[in-house]
């Protein structure tokens, strides 16, 4: 196979609170179907944070039944969650464990704090009773480490090629993408597997976020599902939700030779360090301007030939100021009627932090595909910086060809994902 391929995506797996095909969600996301609920993880009584996205049920037998039980209790949740997402990734996309030769299939996972909540339980267990063996045992480093549920999905799925965890947190689900395209490009892989998983809620994180002089969560406590309130006046935050994802990259020659049913083709990725502040993106927007710019011309894309970007969109104050004047540098002087859509998808399953990039450009793909946009539900009064059509109340009709995913994170990192519609 030649370098330089283009590279498509061909399947996903999705274990997400109320959400485990791709067509349930997909309908969430186009109903606006909000997967936030009051919290039931821990008593919020004296609490600030009410809601969350949680996942109310999960059993690994459903997704992996073949996994060995002996072997699964020695895991965490969150590893046989990404196992159970790459398992159904890899269906979808029609593939078997040994259609390819092991070692041209690799697999990056992205999260920002893979093992967080087991090391919460472990160590809660063991202030109780620190004589418990059973809690630091020989098996607990499969458990602790953040890099095992990256390998024993890999593992389990006979993958031979590189295998590696990402750990940046609200851009790793798109550095996790642009490892595997540039794997593919350069024909040292036919299919690669990026995901990206996220277990966040646990009380002393959650009571971080929340901290009053600097929150950037909601403390909406009437109504979850209107929790998080992208670009629009009244927001106060976002609100956290967990689950694992995963997208099967593969090869465009290969796909096409096989019949594959392809999403949508990925373009180009662009990843940075604004080195600009430790908490935040640059609120001038112009830093963030000149990366999706710089994306633009990589990937070819005529700035009135974007149809859709898939924001970052928390719903805090500097994510939205700092989007929405990248978006008023770049496209202000094109007649409205040639401007992109700008959005977000935060509201239906919350901030995944290091699954929120994967879930984004799912998100995108299935927009592409579907030739329709998802609406930013919640969006009701527009914040006077914001010039993007947000698409709000309901999801639209519309043939967009081009798209971008947007992500950014603490520590001055930004990253974009660029696709088109499969061709």
């Amino acid at each position: 196979m030649k370098k330089n391929s283009r590279v498509v995506i061909t399947g996903m797996g999705i274990i997400l609170p109320g959400v485990d095909t791709v067509e349930h969600f997909w309908e969430k996301l186009y109903n606006g179907e909000s997967q936030i609920d009051y919290l039931t993880r821990f008593s919020t009584e004296n609490f600030p944070v009410k809601t969350a996205a949680e996942i109310k049920s999960f059993e690994y037998k459903n997704y992996i039944p073949g996994l060995i039980s002996e072997h699964a209790k020695h895991y965490n949740r969150e590893t046989l969650a990404i196992m159970s997402a790459m398992e159904l990734a890899r269906k979808d996309a029609g593939l078997q464990k040994d259609s390819i030769e092991p070692h041209r299939v690799g697999f990056v996972d992205s999260s920002s704090r893979s093992g967080l909540e087991w090391w919460f339980e472990a160590y809660q267990r063991y202030v109780k009773n620190p004589s418990d063996s059973d809690i630091f045992n020989r098996y607990a480093v499969l458990t602790s480490m953040s890099s095992n549920p990256s390998t024993l999905t890999a593992i389990n799925n006979n993958i031979q090629g590189f295998v590696t965890t990402v750990s940046s947190a609200c851009v790793g689900g798109h550095h996790a993408i642009a490892l595997c395209y540039q794997a593919i490009r350069k024909n040292r892989a036919v299919v690669m597997y990026a995901g990206g998983h996220e277990f966040p809620l646990v009380k002393p994180l959650m009571a971080m976020y929340s901290d009053p002089k600097s929150s950037v969560m909601s403390k909406e406590s009437d109504n979850p599902k209107r929790a998080i309130k992208p670009y629009d006046e009244r927001r106060d935050g976002f609100i956290l939700g967990e689950g694992a994802m995963v997208l099967c990259m593969e090869n465009y020659d290969h796909a096409v030779k096989r019949g594959a049913r392809i999403y949508a083709e990925v373009l180009g990725t662009l990843s940075y360090n604004e080195a600009s502040h430790a908490m935040r993106m640059d609120i001038s927007g112009r830093k963030g301007a000149v990366g999706l710019n710089k994306l633009l011309e990589i990937t070819k894309i005529a700035r009135d030939d974007l149809g859709y970007i898939c924001g970052h969109g928390t719903a805090t104050y500097n994510n939205d100021l700092a989007e929405s004047r990248t978006y008023k540098l770049l496209f202000e002087f094109l007649p409205e009627k040639d401007r992109p859509l700008m959005g977000s998808i935060k509201p239906i399953f919350g901030h995944t932090f290091g699954a929120a990039g994967i879930i984004n450009v799912g998100a995108t793909a299935l927009m592409l595909q579907n030739k329709s946009v998802c609406p930013t539900i919640n969006h009701e009064i527009r914040d006077k910086e914001a010039i993007h059509d947000c698409v709000p109340g309901k999801g639209r009709k519309v043939h967009i060809k081009k798209a971008v995913s947007m992500a950014y994170a603490i520590g001055s990192q930004s990253s974009f994902v660029a696709l088109s519609e499969a061709s």
